[in-house]
């Protein structure tokens, strides 16, 4: 057996899409149903429900000394009123559904309501419209992680930003700048930045951006934020809340939530009229190695079939192939470490020719 350094080494990350909604591509998914469920969560901790803290766990205005600061550090801003929340809607985006993260850009919501208009359709959008994975604005920053350019990097799709978007509905209110919150939205093509990924969907061509300062036609206000590492929706404008057909929502145990309060509502769901569509992407590590044998090099074969070519035999008892001008051929790659154990091993789909004067190369990928 021979051994040889190899040639080069690199490691990177690469984007790979999750989802198979749409035949054409992967990366967008679509869950309903039983799959898609709502629980109302309260901020008051006195009242009698387990949900209290989750007020805390999405950066959510919690105590009375957070609901009374909240309008003063974000007067004149789109977010002014969130603090007026004290009971928001938790929606649970299933774990096995979407990859490391879902796109801000990419949400749409349909919600059941109590209306001539029997559905809600939202829509996600950013503070700043950079086609990043995630918001890279202030606003975003107050419920998730330090974004993009807190850390003085340009924000896209891969680079680690916030993690959080806002919901918005035409039927609460359209964009302050004109249009809806639907235009460029679809499906038929990945947001820009992804494999495939096309203007067509991305805020340098139709998509909305919303307006967080009022630059003299208002305020775009949010109805609720979306958490796309976490997997949830939090509703939290009170009269969308109470637009939703609670009525018509499904209990665990299989029974209809009926005229039940809404302040009780814990993992329902409708089984029409909710949908979820999204695009999300898991981050896999590539380890690209290359290989290469040199001439003059892995001319030598333990393969017993070659006796019949009357090479000159080695003292280790091998076949010595350029003594009869005749190819090796290499059925596999083992890679080693420094202690000479084998960590991986390539095997080519046939069997690859090498002369004793000709070079060969092998290009090596490890995903994990």
């Amino acid at each position: 057996m021979e051994f040889k350094s190899v040639t080069s080494k690199n490691v990177y990350a690469e984007l790979v899409p999750f989802g198979t909604l749409n035949p054409n591509f992967n990366g967008y998914n679509q869950i309903n149903g039983a799959s898609l469920k709502a629980t109302v969560a309260q901020r008051d901790p006195n009242n009698g429900r387990a949900f209290s803290n989750l007020y805390s766990s999405f950066s959510l205005p919690a105590a009375n000394f957070q609901v009374t600061g909240w309008d003063i550090d974000w007067a004149n801003n789109a977010l002014q009123n969130i603090d007026e929340a004290n009971e928001v809607v938790v929606i649970e985006i299933p774990k096995n559904t979407y990859g490391e993260l879902i796109d801000g850009r990419s949400i749409k919501l349909d919600l059941p309501i109590v209306s001539a208009v029997t559905t809600l359709t939202c829509y996600s959008s950013y503070y700043q419209s950079y086609n990043a994975s995630s918001d890279p604005s202030p606003e975003a920053e107050v419920f998730g992680h330090t974004s993009a350019l807190s850390q003085g990097l340009t924000p896209n799709v891969e680079t680690p930003s916030t993690n959080v978007s806002f919901l918005f509905s035409d039927q609460i209110d359209v964009p302050v700048n004109g249009g809806s919150w639907a235009d460029g939205y679809t499906t038929s093509a990945p947001p820009k930045g992804y494999p495939d990924g096309t203007t067509d969907f991305s805020f340098d061509n139709t998509k909305k951006v919303a307006a967080a300062t009022d630059t003299g036609n208002g305020l775009d206000r949010p109805i609720g934020v979306c958490y796309l590492d976490k997997g949830f929706i939090v509703i939290t404008h009170n009269v969308v809340r109470d637009m939703m057909a609670w009525s018509g929502a499904t209990t665990l145990t299989g029974g209809t939530f009926g005229t039940t309060a809404i302040s009780a509502a814990t993992q329902v769901y409708w089984s029409t009229g909710s949908d979820l569509t999204f695009y999300s992407f898991e981050k896999q590590w590539v380890l690209d190695v290359l290989c290469q044998a040199d001439p003059g090099e892995f001319y030598i074969t333990s393969n017993p079939t070659a006796a019949d070519l009357n090479p000159t035999v080695t003292a280790g008892g091998n076949y010595d192939l350029q003594s009869v001008s005749k190819p090796v051929y290499i059925t596999e790659v083992g890679l080693y470490d420094s202690l000479g154990n084998m960590v991986a091993i390539a095997k080519p789909d046939k069997p690859i020719e090498k002369y004793y004067n000709n070079p060969a190369y092998f290009n090596l990928k490890f995903r994990f």
